[in-house]
């Protein structure tokens, strides 16, 4: 409950710097907010991009025949979006920070513990390492909080809740948890110490590789957006070129389907801006995470015979409908009509598939992150104390898994059976090897313990780099889709200017 109230306070401390959705369109607001990012920007700086963009938006107004109103339309617009592009830019910048000081931070509180095993003299010793800056005030308020004593429910957890919540990197809570089970039960931590400086240096390099291709993902949308914009002007000029009384560049369709174009550049170009300057720390979707665990409902709780039931009744009534055009003499609406109905008759099998495929990729992107905070875990628990631990950060679609073998782990603790029946619906050998292998663990003693679980962690290294790049594919797909944006705007602008020729040139004919 204390780290909740932190968190709240803390939301609520960012959120008054917000004034509403228009607050950066003033100069000042724009100016603290970069200011909040620790960096400086300078009232000239911006005036040049004003001028800039609205030169840009009076060029495009001349190249494309626009009338004075629109071009002021297509000027407004630019000069609503550029202080989110300005923002994003530095926020990019930000997020670069952010990420390298937490990288810094795992790598320098592990070396440090490893040599005092004490979790205040390994922040103090990681606090000298930043100077300046939100990492610095961070680890100081919580080497206040721990030095103050006073806590409701744990001392370390709430402490080092501050650097969860200020920098929420997938890898830091294991971290954390792996510190406070040390420092609790004591014992070696030299090999497991190892194992997490593995295993951040991999999460390190894939983020690294992310921003990467999200960056050239950024340069292909960009020469999408040129390229098209060169043949709008190239088929503007063929217009433009026409006779008199064929021409369509004053047409007030013409000119507004333009200006839709014109706009949804602007707005894919700030889009494909807005996905570089995500978080590079925090990549989960909640929104995502919940949908996920909708498919993982949907397959679990799947009834073949009652969805059957559903799907012929649908189709039945296309069949019908097609039997009815074909008795009345309309072959191809009947033939229309079968294949819909066809379609709908199997609508329940294609739909379990699609949710099924969707929960076996997530399973097989989260199932390794969660296997590597047992390894750590395990360093001073037994398998089942480690499960428990593990199901309040566990991803939210192992949560119900998860918390139903420590369910059965409580009924009967020496069966094989729990194990086995973790994520059995979805058949995964990987899953299966892995449970097996946590089974014989706590199976066996405190000496063979160790050998196997340095084992487990073997054949999950490779396990993490797959699904380290899943994740990576998973955060690529957003903004490699708005590369092919600009090629539907520009066509859907095509179509309307040879629809509106097609008009005027038969409207010439017939006088």
């Amino acid at each position: 409950m204390g780290q909740k109230k932190i968190f709240r306070k803390k939301q609520g401390q960012k959120q008054q710097k917000k004034t509403g959705m228009f607050y950066l369109f003033h100069p000042e607001d724009l100016q603290k907010q970069i200011d909040s990012y620790g960096y400086s920007f300078s009232m000239g700086k911006y005036m040049l991009f004003l001028l800039t963009a609205t030169a840009g938006a009076a060029g495009c107004g001349i190249l494309f025949s626009l009338r004075w109103y629109f071009t002021v339309l297509v000027m407004l617009a630019c000069v609503a979006n550029l202080p989110f592009l300005v923002l994003d830019g530095y926020k990019q910048m930000y997020e670069h920070k952010r990420f390298l000081d937490v990288s810094d931070y795992m790598e320098q509180i592990l070396y440090s513990f490893r040599s005092s095993q004490k979790i205040v003299s390994a922040l103090k010793d990681t606090w000298t390492l930043f100077e300046t800056g939100q990492m610095h005030r961070t680890i100081g308020e919580a080497v206040a909080y721990i030095e103050r004593g006073k806590y409701q429910w744990d001392l370390y957890s709430e402490a080092l809740g501050l650097i969860e919540q200020e920098y929420p990197a997938s890898r830091l809570p294991a971290i954390h948890e792996f510190l406070r089970t040390v420092e609790s039960n004591g014992g070696s931590c030299t090999s497991a110490i190892d194992l997490l400086l593995q295993d951040k240096a991999v999460w390190a390099d894939n983020v690294l590789l992310l921003q990467e291709d999200k960056k050239a993902a950024r340069i292909r949308v960009v020469f999408s957006l040129a390229v098209t914009m060169v043949l709008a002007v190239v088929f503007h000029s063929v217009y433009r070129s026409m006779p008199e009384q064929y021409t369509i560049v004053g047409h007030p369709v013409t000119q507004i389907a333009t200006v839709l174009y014109l706009l949804s550049n602007v707005l894919i170009f700030r889009k494909a801006n807005k996905e570089i300057a995500a978080s590079w720390i925090m990549q989960e979707n909640r929104e995502e995470e919940k949908k996920l665990v909708g498919y993982y409902h949907m397959v679990m709780e799947f009834d073949g015979k009652a969805e059957r039931k559903k799907s012929l009744a649908f189709g039945g009534i296309f069949w019908a409908a097609g039997a009815v055009a074909g008795i009345l003499g309309h072959p191809f609406g009947a033939l229309a009509a079968a294949g819909v109905g066809g379609i709908l008759m199997n609508q329940h099998k294609m739909g379990y598939r699609v949710a099924y495929d969707k929960v076996v990729k997530e399973l097989n992107r989260v199932f390794p992150s969660w296997l590597m905070e047992m390894a750590l875990l395990m360093q001073g628990n037994n398998v089942q104390v480690s499960i428990e631990k593990t199901i309040d950060h566990a991803p939210a679609i192992l949560k119900e898994e998860l918390q139903e073998l420590s369910d059965s782990l409580k009924r009967k603790p020496d069966a094989i059976e729990p194990y086995l029946g973790f994520l059995k619906t979805f058949q995964l050998s990987s899953v299966q090897s892995s449970m097996k292998m946590l089974y014989s663990i706590s199976e066996s003693g405190s000496g063979d313990a160790q050998a196997q679980i340095q084992i487990l962690v073997q054949r999950n290294s490779k396990m993490l780099d797959k699904a380290e790049k899943l994740s990576n594919e998973k955060s690529l797909a957003g903004i490699s889709s708005i590369f092919y944006l600009p090629q539907v705007t520009v066509s859907f602008q095509t179509m309307v200017n040879m629809v509106v020729f097609m008009i005027v040139f038969l409207q010439q004919l017939t006088i």
